[in-house]
């Protein structure tokens, strides 16, 4: 005697969910590193640009809304959104991002194509000049990735952004439940 078993509803966005992760992991492992000669051991940085040592000070930006989502004990990875709001006169290209919470960091865009919707990793987003950049669970975002412990709500995690020219902000953000 033979059984059929179906597939819940549950079953096809758990598969989905998992195909997303991999492919964003596989784009992680497979993106080549830039050497780093001075980078403590605590915060790893990506996208780092060859200009990023050529300058220092304040990205002109403000933080509004910055959070990272709690996951479960076991998932490595977590996502971190805020609305940045431009406070100078030119656009700012975001280069890099690093916290000592995680192991590396990632620049993440989406995109929808014939209503499928994805994310991929990029090497800069642009805050532009006098605007505001949207990161949501929706649009673009940050990942952080080989999380270093389990993260809990409530708890505040640093995460400093670079710029093309050197610059960064450091947010703080406070861990939430999504």
């Amino acid at each position: 005697m033979t059984s059929t078993r179906r597939a819940g509803p549950a079953r096809p966005l758990l598969i989905a969910a998992l195909l997303i992760l991999a492919v964003a992991l596989a784009a992680a492992l497979l993106r080549p590193r830039p050497a780093t000669t001075s980078t403590p051991a605590s915060q790893t940085t990506s996208q780092a640009s060859p200009a990023a040592t050529a300058a220092s000070g304040t990205l002109p930006a403000r933080v509004m809304d910055a959070r990272v989502v709690a996951v479960p004990p076991g998932i490595r990875e977590t996502s971190v959104f805020a609305t940045l709001r431009s406070t100078g006169d030119a656009d700012v290209r975001i280069t890099g991002v690093t916290s000592p919470a995680a192991g590396h960091a990632m620049l993440m865009v989406t995109r929808t194509e014939d209503n499928m919707t994805g994310m991929s990793m990029t090497d800069a987003l642009t805050l532009p000049a006098g605007g505001t950049l949207t990161l949501s669970d929706t649009a673009d975002h940050l990942m952080l990735m080989d999380l270093r412990e389990p993260l809990q709500p409530g708890q505040t995690i640093p995460i400093t952004l670079t710029d093309d020219q050197g610059r960064t902000l450091t947010i703080q953000a406070p861990v939430v439940k999504p």
